[in-house]
């Protein structure tokens, strides 16, 4: 059985809790009301939508949908881990026990990946179940996984409030919650069959048609049931303004694309909609209806967005200027309780333009120190500063309070201006309609409250998950870790041989930059013979490579220091701090 080539953290995959007391922290805390309203569309359930069709809402941050086929079972989108994987198969067996046959992935994102071995497993033979997806599907995990997950494990959980009690926590905005805990079991299976463009099949007697539809990702991809006129798109609608751009981070996200998805999806005139998140729609008009405006809030967003930077507004100008019209703004498909319109705007605009916002002021801009020095001077020295912002907390101006707090931070205030900056925050989180802010803010006080409060915790990841990880990743994630200030005065070439997959890989790390092939580079001042395997879980600090050399499963040319040394020189991030 093969996992997706990826490590376990993508879109908040490691949202591990701390070990805190999360409930230590319980006062009480505002929860707006059309905040709570809406989770009541997170109901733990699973929904009959017509016949042979089922969804499960409410066990995780995503939907999990069942096709009953005639002699099995067609899964599409897995949950988020193997626990909450195995509620949804025990609420789905109380409807059939029929042995699941196939496995689709809308996309890549963790939340309908990651518990796929519970279902494959429900099979009269796992290793036969296929598993669908677009052919893009796993180089995007991969593309984020090994470069960027530091950070994106950061920004998810505080996105996702991983860490927030139960009143800081109302719901996810998609979802009522992220599911993934401390010990949560995280292994995906891989893709076996793929497509490009548009894929038709049946299975256990289901006609089932894949199209190629990107939007909240570029491999997205819904599922039509041409038979019973049934949609499943995926992440590209559910019942809250879409996220045109996310707050934890991600490449650009091409709206018109996304437009155009949903287009196809419209001319199909399916009679039910059933999304990866929020509930299902029944009636072809009812679904019509919520396509059309979905696709027009889109558009509307991008098309005033390009209307006003072409007149040479600057970013927060063109912000000051869109809004939905009253129509869109009021339809209840289109609150912002995942992305908002301002957001999206200035996700566009630099999508377009790039991060100069065609200000001169703004091409050279100052040192934030230099510039926070200038400001206290302007008002007559820090006293004056932090008196400033003292009156500023008092009358509930938190945004300008969060600006001046940053402008005295790192000088003889800075421990009184956090304080007050994590008091503005809490105060705005509380406030705060659009979940991914809410928990964004709230977990910023808590970075500020608390010195020693890491929002991201690593897990080691288990060494059959590293077994299923190209080696290759590996080594192409180094080069982004190397500590270069440390380097501009070495030139060491370090030769790998992987005795096992018959492979070499050389680094030769190079006046501050490191420059990885897959092949000999000649020379080489340090060889060293060992296994994929070995070598992925010394990258990963699951293993000593002292150890490793002790028991003579690496063995190296110059001598141990050499690879101590030369390991020195990256800045790779632990797993479990």
């Amino acid at each position: 059985m093969k996992f997706l080539t990826t490590t376990v953290v993508l879109f908040g995959l490691s949202i591990l809790l701390s070990g805190c007391d999360k409930e230590e922290r319980v006062t009480q805390v505002e929860r707006p009301k059309s905040l709570t309203e809406h989770s009541k569309i997170f109901e733990k359930q699973v929904i009959k939508v017509t016949d042979s069709v089922y969804v499960a809402t409410g066990f995780g941050l995503a939907n999990s949908i069942m096709i009953e086929g005639d002699d099995g079972l067609i899964i599409v989108d897995t949950m988020e881990s193997v626990e909450e994987a195995e509620q949804v198969l025990a609420a789905f067996r109380k409807i059939s026990s029929k042995p699941v046959k196939a496995i689709i992935y809308t996309h890549n994102h963790a939340d309908h990946v990651f518990g796929s071995t519970v279902f494959a497993n429900a099979s009269t033979n796992a290793d036969e179940v296929k598993v669908y997806a677009h052919q893009s599907t796993q180089y995007y995990i991969n593309r984020v996984a090994n470069t960027l997950r530091p950070i994106l494990t950061t920004r998810s959980m505080r996105m996702f409030g991983s860490h927030l009690n139960h009143q800081e926590l109302v719901n996810a905005g998609i979802g009522p919650y992220l599911g993934v805990q401390k010990n949560s079991t995280l292994i995906p299976l891989s893709p076996t069959d793929t497509f490009a463009n548009e894929l038709s099949m049946t299975i256990a007697g289901v006609k089932i048609e894949l199209v190629h539809a990107p939007g909240e990702t570029e491999d997205q991809l819904f599922v039509w049931l041409p038979e019973q006129k049934v949609l499943l798109p995926g992440d590209n609608i559910y019942k809250t303004f879409p996220n045109l751009y996310t707050i934890r981070g991600t490449y650009y996200r091409d709206v018109t694309k996304w437009v155009a998805s949903l287009d196809k999806m419209r001319k199909l005139a399916p009679e039910f909609l059933v999304p990866s998140h929020t509930l299902p729609i029944v009636g072809k008009v009812a679904v019509d209806d919520t396509l059309t405006v979905y696709r027009d809030a889109i558009q509307y967003v991008h098309d005033q967005t390009i209307r006003y930077m072409n007149k040479g507004l600057t970013i927060d100008k063109v912000v000051e200027k869109v809004h939905l019209p009253k129509h869109l703004a009021n339809h209840p498909y289109l609150q912002e309780f995942y992305g908002t319109v301002e957001w999206s705007v200035r996700s566009i605009f630099t999508g377009y333009m790039g991060w100069f916002d065609g200000n001169s002021t703004t091409l050279q801009p100052l040192p934030r120190d230099e510039f926070n020095q200038n400001m206290a001077e302007l008002v007559g020295g820090g006293k004056v500063l932090f008196s400033k912002l003292e009156q500023a907390l008092a009358a509930k101006q938190y945004q300008w309070s969060l600006v001046l707090a940053d402008m005295l931070m790192d000088s003889e205030f800075d421990a009184k201006a956090k304080s007050i900056k994590a008091i503005a925050l809490r105060k705005m989180a509380e406030k705060e309609t659009n979940p991914n802010a809410r928990h964004y803010y709230f977990t910023q006080a808590m970075e500020l409250e608390d010195e020693d409060f890491k929002p991201a915790i690593f897990p080691k990841p288990q060494a059959k998950f590293l077994a299923q990880l190209p080696v290759a990743n590996i080594f192409k994630s180094m080069p982004a870790s190397l500590i270069a200030e440390d380097t501009l005065d070495v030139n060491l070439v370090v030769e790998f041989y992987l005795k096992d997959i018959d492979e070499i890989f050389a680094i030769n790390i190079r006046n501050g930059v490191a420059e990885v092939q897959n092949y000999s580079l000649g020379k080489a001042d340090v060889k060293i013979e060992t296994t994929a395997q070995v070598w992925k879980e010394i990258a990963a600090k699951t293993r000593s490579p002292l150890i490793a050399i002790a028991s003579g499963e690496l063995t190296i040319s110059s001598g141990k220091l050499k690879l101590i040394e030369f390991l020195g020189y990256f800045d790779l991030p632990d797993f479990d701090n």
